[in-house]
């Protein structure tokens, strides 16, 4: 395979961390809604502003009742953990069309950059910590870094604070679960969507559910996409996707088929050069040392329009089970197979003491193919006076990650900082020979959740999880048997509100990302060497104090919690020696969060999160010390997302929303920064004709030059200039 065809200061907010808070908050919010009244009879249903078929919670609101894991055993209302879940209703309005755009606007969430060994893909950070191994399709995980698609999404549900118990290994922050589209049994509706955009933007999906009749029901999504990058020079962005889902009912039974494959090909961009004392003393010094500089204009692409390219391949299948024995009795279990594939070269572009930028090429091949398996039992029963609502499974999975070789290393000359030129000559080619020996992650695990209920006031949550983990490459061998649990105590002072305290613990093990490599995931996370291979996981706890309530009729949910986050034997290197790796390292992360989704009446509808993460490394290891008590990488300490619409009549709706995201250092050292930064989108969607809809998209609205993130602080992730779309919904 040839490579390519021509073609500091931060803010301090943190609220007192204790119990006044929170109360004070849930004393307001039950005030309100003991003072809700409705007529008898009034209907204050959800609206629904799109005309078609009845597709679910997710696709028609801005909140969901109910979490997709059968682990959480009762309604997210009553659930204690903060989770913030993104529906089909609020990626369509928003124009979201990855994972990356959607959690690009979610607060408590910060983003990372791939750069050579460490693939390019979604890397994303919760609450300071990193997880983009936690990522999981339907419940179960996907190791490989990659890229997601939204046009098979129907929500994207993100769970935060260590879940050990939850999801298994990692999830020290949190983990994210995508929530694909299923055929639905007894319905048929039809929704085609196309779009045009700046930056040669074209897009069409199609999303069908046929009813088959005999209880079986078939779902088909379609994609395509042929598009550059609004505000940037070169870069392409073209998709192509298909997934199918086929459900058939026996009875108290229903069995399950999913199967999806997405493509993605283009030029891709790491940004531009940061600011750093290898080039200060040019004609081009700069007056912002240590951030991403700004001089070019800003569709500035210092990359190779003829040496750079990423071409990704997306696959996934399912086969699902799931029988009701009684009323407080169900049985589910699933086949899975997730695999990725990727081949990418790309410009690493830093700057040299001559005010040039040198275009160092990062480039690489990643595999990846898990096979899983789960089954698992929900039910209900009574002790005595106790009433117990349980979830008991077992999972099983293998996952392998392999790496492409390759001869050749293709060259291309420095280029002007001010008027960068992507078309110069290349010197040399990329063969690519096959793929190495694969790192191989084999995972056995037990969980029991339990909520246990004394009286229609007080529970109590429980969870623990046994996980016989093992990683290996062609010479090193790592196992451990990890133990985590969740417990809460939950209280609820009305029907519609609770009150909750809950801790919960995560495991890291080395190796937990062999394979993904990169030198920005700690020391020794995603290598199995001698200096890590007999070390213990690192354990972490965390503590939250919340409070979640449903107002206006049950359409509206709001949260509200504050919490910490220990970690207290982190791999850094030894303090000691100063070299190979020890479990010294002290880490802490401690905020508050609020969430607000749902429908505050007929006509307005709102999704709202703000929160505060001050994550910070006690003591980083090395010698000296120079690593402690510094700020945690990518981390923003305020982070703020809002988006609104109100349908004016029943044609017309208009809407808008702005996120903020704080400052974020890029290196351990806390000497590199990307600058805290304002986007704010506009909607306005109107009904043309009978289930026809017209949706015009403005995102950055003033064309502000914003950042996504980093590798290690030597370039800036530029995200989207304005993005002007409109879109015709057709549904019947």
């Amino acid at each position: 395979m040839t490579l390519k065809k021509t073609a500091t200061n931060q803010s301090h907010m943190m609220p007192t961390l204790g119990l006044l808070p929170v109360l004070a908050i849930s004393a307001a919010v039950a005030g309100e809604a003991n003072a809700q009244t409705t007529a008898e009879g009034e209907n204050l249903g959800t609206v629904v502003l799109h005309a078609g078929g009845e597709q679910g919670e997710a696709a028609n609101s801005y909140t969901v009742t109910e979490a997709s894991s059968d682990k959480f055993t009762g309604p997210l209302v009553d659930t204690p953990k903060t989770i913030t879940v993104v529906t089909q209703r609020q990626m369509e309005e928003r124009n979201a069309t990855s994972v990356l755009e959607v959690l690009r606007t979610t607060p408590g969430v910060t983003l990372g950059s791939g750069e050579g060994g460490t693939p390019m893909g979604d890397r994303f950070f919760i609450r300071g910590y990193q997880a983009a191994t936690d990522m999981m399709i339907d419940g179960v995980r996907n190791l490989g870094r990659t890229s997601s698609e939204s046009f098979n999404v129907e929500s994207v549900e993100v769970v935060k604070g260590p879940g050990g118990a939850y999801s298994g290994r990692g999830a020290t922050g949190g983990s994210v679960n995508l929530v694909t589209k299923q055929a639905h049994l007894g319905e048929s509706f039809n929704h085609v969507s196309a779009t045009i955009g700046n930056g040669k933007h074209k897009r069409l999906t199609y999303d069908g559910n046929f009813d088959l009749g005999q209880d079986m029901a078939l779902r088909l999504n379609l994609m395509a996409q042929d598009s550059g990058v609004p505000g940037r020079d070169v870069i392409e962005d073209d998709r192509k996707g298909i997934a199918l889902s086929f459900t058939k009912g026996f009875g108290a039974s229903k069995l399950s088929l999913s199967l999806s494959h997405d493509e993605t090909s283009g030029i891709p961009d790491l940004g531009v050069p940061m600011d750093t004392a290898a080039w200060r003393g040019s004609p081009l010094t700069t007056t912002n040392p240590g951030r991403p500089i700004e001089v070019m204009d800003a569709s500035a692409f210092f990359g190779s329009a003829y040496r750079d390219f990423r071409d990704v391949k997306n696959q996934a299948a399912s086969l699902k089970f799931e029988h009701e024995f009684s009323d407080s009795l169900s049985w589910n279990t699933t086949l899975a197979w997730i695999g990725s594939e990727q081949y990418y070269a790309v410009t690493r572009p830093t700057v040299n003491a001559a005010g040039n930028v040198v275009r160092d090429l990062r480039s690489g091949g990643k595999k990846n193919r898990a096979a899983a398996f789960q089954t698992g039992l929900n039910g209900s029963f009574e002790t005595g006076s106790l009433k117990h609502d349980f979830a008991i499974g077992f999972e099983y999975s293998k996952e392998k990650i392999a790496s492409a070789t390759s001869t050749g290393a293709p060259s291309v000359t420095t280029t002007p900082i001010i008027n960068p030129n992507p078309y110069g000559p290349v010197t040399g080619s990329i063969v690519w020979t096959g793929w190495g020996a694969p790192i191989e992650t084999t995972t056995k695990a037990l969980y029991v959740f339990d909520t246990i209920q004394f009286d229609p006031q007080w529970s109590l949550d429980l969870g623990l999880r046994y996980d016989k983990y093992e990683v290996a490459d062609a010479s090193r061998t790592r196992k451990d048997n990890m133990l985590n649990y969740s417990a809460a105590l939950v209280y609820k002072p009305a029907e519609n509100g609770t009150v909750y305290f809950a801790i919960g613990t995560s495991s890291n093990p080395s190796g937990e990302c062999a394979g993904m490599a990169g030198g920005a995931d700690g020391a020794g996370a995603c290598t199995l060497t001698a200096a890590n291979v007999n070390l213990e996981p690192e354990k972490s706890k965390s503590f939250e104090l919340g409070t979640k309530w449903e107002l206006f009729e049950n359409r509206l949910l709001f949260s509200a919690s504050i919490f910490r986050t220990e970690k207290k034997n982190a791999r850094v290197t030894d303090p000691i020696s100063g070299v190979g790796v020890a479990l010294a390292g002290e880490s802490l992360a401690q905020g508050i969060e609020i969430g607000v989704a749902g429908q505050i009446n007929d006509q307005w509808g709102v999704s709202f999160g703000y929160a505060y993460t001050d994550a910070e490394v006690v003591k980083g290891g090395g010698r000296p010390a120079t690593l402690d008590n510094k700020e945690m990488q990518f981390n923003a300490k305020n982070s703020f997302s809002l988006w609104s619409t109100y349908a004016v009549n029943d044609k017309l709706t208009v809407g808008g929303g702005a996120t903020f995201t704080d400052k974020r250092w890029l290196d351990a050292a806390n000497t590199l920064i990307l600058p805290s930064q304002w986007r704010f989108d506009a909607m306005v969607s109107y009904e043309v004709a009978e289930n026809t809809l017209l949706q015009v998209n403005v995102n950055n609205l003033f064309d502000e030059r914003l950042y996504d993130a980093s590798h290690v602080g030597l370039f800036a992730n530029r995200a989207p200039g304005r993005s002007v779309t409109a879109k015709i919904d057709y549904r019947f």
